[in-house]
């Protein structure tokens, strides 16, 4: 009997515990929800980074290839656009007042193809723009005190030989806009012998 009121004990025992309450069951789904959660929300800032990382790279590339595009007529195509070329429209005004500047101002769509003059960031460019990024140039004259110019505090007779550039790229990240700005100072001094 010993044994068999041993087994009622235990039997007994069980019976009185008929699994989880409810209140654990809710408490555990709880917790593994937070987790789930938590994970997810750790999956997605990674791929919102990513992404981000990705826009920011492809706003690097548009800001160096304008860059590189501004500063190539300058250099290999001396006839045909030249320095004079290296402003924003209705800048630069030559002998006759008319301005000789090419580069459009403002937030612009940036469009893939440089047109016929082959030049990137002028009113002759073409293609589907890239979706999400605008692009803008300022190019700004500068007075260089030992030569200077009609924009200088102190207006000279030399011809304006040293330009500002800014190019900025603007781009998203989700609900964040975020720019890539590149500056640099072209110069138009030519080596004498």
């Amino acid at each position: 009997m010993n044994r068999r009121s041993t087994e009622n004990e235990i039997f007994d025992f069980r019976s009185g515990e008929s699994g989880f309450s409810y209140i654990e069951v809710m408490v555990a789904m709880v917790i593994l929800l937070v987790g789930i959660l938590g994970v997810l929300a750790a999956i997605s800032a990674s791929v919102l980074q990513s992404r981000g990382q990705q826009q920011q790279l492809t706003a690097r590339h548009i800001a160096a290839t304008t860059m590189e595009s501004i500063m190539s007529p300058k250099e290999t195509d001396p006839t045909r656009l030249g320095w004079k070329a290296i402003g924003n429209v209705g800048s630069n005004p030559d002998g006759a007042g008319i301005p000789q500047g090419v580069f459009l101002t403002g937030w612009r769509p940036v469009l893939p193809n440089a047109g016929p003059d082959e030049v990137i960031g002028t009113a002759d460019d073409s293609g589907t723009p890239l979706e999400g990024f605008q692009r803008q140039i300022t190019i700004t004259d500068i007075c260089d005190p030992d030569r200077p110019s009609p924009i200088c505090p102190t207006p000279g007779i030399w011809a304006v030989r040293m330009r500002s550039v800014e190019v900025r790229v603007r781009y998203s990240i989700g609900l964040a806009i975020r720019e890539e700005v590149l500056r640099t100072v072209l110069t138009d001094y030519s080596v004498q012998n």
